[in-house]
């Protein structure tokens, strides 16, 4: 930006202690956004009127959105990035589509089927935790490089699982796939963010999901000719191959954007009349003493908040696990290792919070964006939303697998309709968001649209289980997802300042995954307190208590038995009545997200890369302008909490 642009918006944006500020040992704690009258609303005054800072990463990205935005080729620049980051999510929509599906037979191979909800919690809560420090990371260093640090991530993830001679390093495979695949769809929703107006920001966002769309079709074949051999780690080591290759180009394609923007930054080449690129001041770190770069690395500590999402992700971790571990554990819950691991995992989610509200120079989740109501309303609605539904889904492909007397591709086919779903009416819902210029509505609708596919989900059991409610349960849950995760991440993106954007995406995804931990803990208890003795309830005496073990720890095991055997009966009607009591909270919790979302602001979705960076004089030129009663009901419904 250019003395004059930044007069004209009246915002004084400083540069970070980073890789490139000029003070690299100091904390600046001066650094600060001076009031501006632009404030608009309360999330405006929340996410504009507290102390941010301009680091790197959002400086460069900033540079390079100018550079498409004025140049000859801009328009060339912004859709071969888009074209590149489509790659990617092709790659990571067929490893969604097949790996998944790979799970309940890797951990049966290893004789704990049931360790599905501990591997799920342990993802969840590692990918909370780091999505945060790789967007701040992200925010310091640039996006490209992290890109490639995700990438060796999931890399090394992949190979570990493919390689595994234990459930140990299987779940520890998974944790570093997790961290990894997160990582790179986050900065694909970064870069998204990065380079569109609001208008359009909902159907990238759609558009990045549709190869899903294509690779459902045939990722039953894969997973059918995978497992028909009995080669899952092949299923698994196959994507330490496809990925980089696949994302390779978008990021020799950032980082060419990213230096050439540089450069001209470097040269203050004038390309705009009213705005040029900005160019941070840099140091050198082998120029730094010893004492100096082990300042600067705990000053980057610091600012990536490592310790205090370190304490969380412990804390969620020690709360969480022992609701899928104490069923095996001696004594079960008097065991006292349970007890200490609930008491430990409190204790230090209350250290967590005091450290993150009274301590820490760069809290993961500041009070700028803590305030902002539209953002903490989208936090709510995603959080509920994710614990509800991984409470009814967890095991629902392992209950589909057992009462159907399906093959391996129509089962295939049918745990990707609910992707499927989420995919197709993402792009619908990014199109309406497009000409309609809002979002809440539509939200409230697709979350209401939850409610009914769980009420239905609950119903279609025992005679009421035909496949056609089975599978219009999911494609329903499919339409109402896409618009609530759609609605929620333009509705937050649109709430903060450019700066803001890349913490807000990852806590958005952060708050949502620990809401996934907490309804994968929770279906966790229900089916381990609840499916051995049913098992032993339905299944003929000729069956074994041992063998009822065996057949809980095993998937596997039970669909072996042919579909009219007594076993395999038995195991239906314990599974129809174990599901009961995971249906029935999870339909109470998506009620939850549909009230929450009534109280959400209903942003103008225009050409700005978010909403709340408006000009006094427009906002002036609004109020002042006579309204019709119709127009402030509607007001009152875009905004219910708004203060005239």
């Amino acid at each position: 930006m250019t003395k004059d642009a930044v007069a004209e918006k009246q915002v004084d944006l400083h540069q970070t202690t980073s890789i490139d500020s000029p003070r690299p040992l100091e904390l600046q704690d001066d650094v600060e956004l001076k009031e501006s009258p632009e404030s608009i609303s309360d999330d405006t005054s929340s996410s504009l009127n507290q102390k941010v800072y301009h680091s790197r990463g959002v400086q460069r990205a900033e540079n390079v959105k100018v550079l498409m935005d004025t140049s000859k080729q801009g328009k060339w620049f912004r859709i071969s990035l888009a074209a590149s980051l489509l790659i990617c999510a092709w790659v990571y929509s067929l490893d969604g589509s097949t790996t998944y599906n790979y799970s309940p037979y890797a951990t049966s191979s290893f004789g704990h089927h049931s360790m599905i909800s501990t591997l799920q919690i342990a993802t969840s809560i590692m990918s909370s935790v780091s999505q945060p420090m790789l967007a701040k990371f992200s925010d310091v260093t640039s996006r490209p490089i992290t890109y490639i640090l995700t990438l060796v991530l999931y890399m090394l993830g992949y190979i570990i699982v493919a390689s595994s001679k234990t459930i140990s390093a299987y779940v520890i495979g998974e944790v570093f796939v997790t961290i990894g695949g997160t990582g790179i769809n986050l900065m694909s929703t970064i870069t998204a963010a990065d380079i569109t107006p609001l208008k359009y920001r909902g159907l990238l966002l759609g558009i990045l999901s549709t190869p899903y769309l294509i690779t459902t079709w045939f990722s039953g074949l894969i997973v059918d000719a995978i497992l028909g051999k009995g080669n899952w780690r092949w299923g698994y080591g196959m994507f330490a191959i496809i990925m980089p290759v696949a994302i390779a180009p978008a990021i020799v394609i950032m980082m060419w954007l990213d230096n050439k923007a540089d450069k001209l930054a470097a040269e203050n080449i004038k390309i705009k009349a009213a705005e040029s690129l900005e160019k941070p001041n840099t140091f050198h770190f082998r120029e730094l003493t010893f004492v100096e770069k082990l300042k600067f690395i705990w000053q980057q500590t610091l600012e990536i908040d490592l310790i205090g999402l370190i304490l969380m992700g412990f804390g969620w971790s020690l709360l969480l696990l022992p609701f899928s571990l104490y069923e095996s554990a001696k004594g079960q819950w008097h065991n006292p290792s349970m007890i200490a691991m609930i008491a430990v995992g409190a204790v230090l989610l209350i250290i967590y919070t005091i450290y993150e509200f009274w301590v820490a120079p760069y809290p993961s989740m500041p009070k700028r964006v803590l305030l902002n109501r539209t953002f903490m309303t989208a936090v709510c609605i995603d959080f509920f939303y994710q614990c509800g539904g991984y409470v009814r889904l967890l095991y629902f492909s392992s209950y589909v697998w057992i009462i159907k007397d399906w093959s391996y591709q129509n089962w295939t086919y049918f745990n990707n309709t609910l992707t499927m779903g989420l995919c197709f009416f993402g792009v619908v819902v990014g199109l309406i968001q497009r000409y309609t210029h809002r979002t809440k509505y539509l939200q409230s609708f697709g979350l209401a649209l939850q409610v009914v596919s769980m009420g239905i989900t609950l119903w279609a059991r025992y005679d009421h289980a035909s496949d056609a409610a089975i599978v219009w349960t999911q494609i329903l849950i499919g339409i109402g997802g896409a618009c609530s995760v759609v609605g929620s991440q333009v509705s937050s993106q649109a709430s903060v300042p450019h700066q803001d954007t890349a913490l807000v995406i990852s806590l958005l995804s952060q708050w949502s995954s620990i809401g996934a931990a907490i309804g994968s803990a929770i279906a966790s208890a229900i089916w381990q307190g609840k499916m051995p003795g049913n098992l032993r309830k339905y299944m003929p005496s000729s069956v074994s208590d041992e063998q009822v073990t065996t057949l809980f720890g095993s998937l596997t095991d039970i669909h072996d038995y042919p579909y009219k055997s007594e076993e395999r009966q038995g195991a239906i009607k314990a599974y129809f009545e174990t599901v009961y009591y995971l249906f029935v909270p999870s339909l109470i919790l998506t009620i939850i997200p549909f009230v929450t979302s009534l109280f959400q602001k209903n942003f103008y979705l225009g050409d700005t890369q978010n909403a709340v960076e408006l000009r006094e004089e427009q906002r002036r030129k609004e109020s002042d302008k006579p309204k019709p009663f119709w127009r402030k009901i509607t007001d009152f419904l875009d905004d219910p909490l708004r203060k005239e």
